[in-house]
C-alpha cells in the first residue's frame, strides 16, 4: 500500500485514492467538501452559488485530481440540486444522489450533535465513503428525470405549455386538439 499524504494531493500524486465530494444542496447556495478515502480533508467546506458561476467555481476546485477518482455525492432534495446534477454529469463526474435517510444514520452517529451545512458535506462526504455499492446517475438517468418533468405538463391545457417549456427544448409540442 502506497502512503499518500493529503500535501501529495495538491502535487499531483493523488491517481491511486479515492476522493470523496460531499454537497450539501439548498435553493440558491450549496456547500461542498472534499475528503480522501482516508477520511483526510482535502477541501474545507466553501459556498458556492446555484448556477453556472458556482458550478464553474466547484469544478475549479476538483481540477487538480484525476476525475476517475472523484465520487461527488448529494442528497435527494427535490429540484434544487437537478441543474448541478445536469452539469456534473456533463463533465464526465461520477455523481450519486444519496437518500437523506442514509445521511441521517451517519449524522446521528457524529458526536457533535451539530446540523450545519458545512458539517453536512462531511457527513454526505463520509456517507459515500461508507457505501458498498454506489449508482452512479447517468445521462440516461437524465433523460428520464426529463420525461417524468414533461409527462406532467401532459395533465395541463395546452396553452400553458409554452409558458413552461425552455426555448431551447429540442423538441416541439403540438396543440394537442388538432
Amino acid at each position: 500500500m502506497v502512503d499518500i499524504m493529503v500535501s501529495d494531493f495538491r502535487k499531483g500524486r493523488y491517481n491511486l485514492m479515492k476522493i470523496y465530494v460531499g454537497i450539501d444542496i439548498a435553493k440558491l447556495n450549496h456547500f461542498a467538501a472534499a475528503i480522501s478515502q482516508d477520511g483526510e480533508i482535502i477541501i474545507e467546506p466553501f459556498k458556492f452559488t446555484n448556477d453556472a458561476d458556482g458550478f464553474q467555481l466547484l469544478v475549479s476546485k476538483l481540477e487538480s485530481f484525476d476525475k476517475n477518482s472523484i465520487i461527488i455525492g448529494l442528497e435527494s432534495t427535490a429540484h434544487y440540486g437537478d441543474n448541478l446534477v445536469r452539469y456534473l454529469v456533463a463533465e464526465f463526474y461520477q455523481v450519486c444522489v444519496l437518500n437523506p435517510i442514509k445521511t441521517c444514520q451517519m449524522r446521528k452517529n457524529n458526536i457533535r450533535k451539530t446540523k450545519t451545512d458545512k458539517v453536512d458535506t462531511y457527513v454526505i462526504a463520509k456517507t459515500l465513503m461508507m457505501q458498498d455499492d454506489l449508482r452512479f446517475i447517468s445521462f440516461y438517468d437524465l433523460d428520464m428525470m426529463d420525461l417524468s418533468k414533461y409527462s406532467i405538463m401532459s395533465t395541463l391545457p395546452w396553452y400553458h405549455i409554452h409558458e413552461i417549456i425552455a426555448p431551447n427544448i429540442l423538441f416541439v409540442l403540438r396543440d394537442s386538439r388538432n
